[in-house]
């Protein structure tokens, strides 16, 4: 468990597979993460967060309010590489939870347990280049952008461009 201030990175737990299903099940959302967005039952939620946390090359925490435990969304590394020093990182927050520093204190928890832990050097992410809020986001928290896949998503009917950016440790 990775402790901050306003928040908590933590593993996943019994009573978190109903609001994680919540974010699961929210097609807006799902779509700005670039996944195809379906029903999620709770066994569906239950086995996809089993999956996560198992994977030898990734890591999986739910963000989860200091003060009282309630889960506000979950951040991830995939393709973890450590003997390269890279992973790839995820991010979903509860629309509750936007603007309100959240994802900046996860993410600079996270980044401070990779470099001690795994010695990460770098990390990667993919966001839909129309997602100026996003990018905004990214850039203000050290993120540079390094390319742009074009119509790499598709995305009701139309396939969108997909920027890549990395942050140096």
């Amino acid at each position: 468990m990775l402790n901050g201030k306003n928040v908590v990175l933590r593993a996943w737990r019994e009573p978190d597979v109903e609001a994680l299903a919540e974010l699961r099940n929210d097609r807006v959302l799902q779509s700005q993460l670039m996944t195809q967005p379906r029903p999620n039952s709770l066994p569906r939620v239950r086995r996809w967060l089993q999956d996560k946390s198992e994977k030898e090359d990734g890591l999986f925490f739910v963000i989860a309010a200091a003060r009282d435990d309630a889960p506000l969304g979950y951040v991830q590394i995939q393709n973890l590489q450590q003997r390269h020093g890279r992973g790839e990182l995820g991010i979903c927050l509860a629309p509750r939870a936007h603007g309100k520093g959240v994802a900046q204190e996860a993410l600079t928890l996270l980044e401070a347990y990779l470099v001690d832990t795994f010695g990460l050097r770098k990390l990667t992410l993919q966001v839909l280049l129309e997602n100026a809020r996003a990018i905004r986001f990214y850039e203000r928290y050290g993120f540079q952008r390094v390319g742009v896949m074009k119509e790499h998503f598709i995305l009701n009917g139309d396939y969108k461009d997909v920027l890549v950016m990395e942050k140096r440790s």
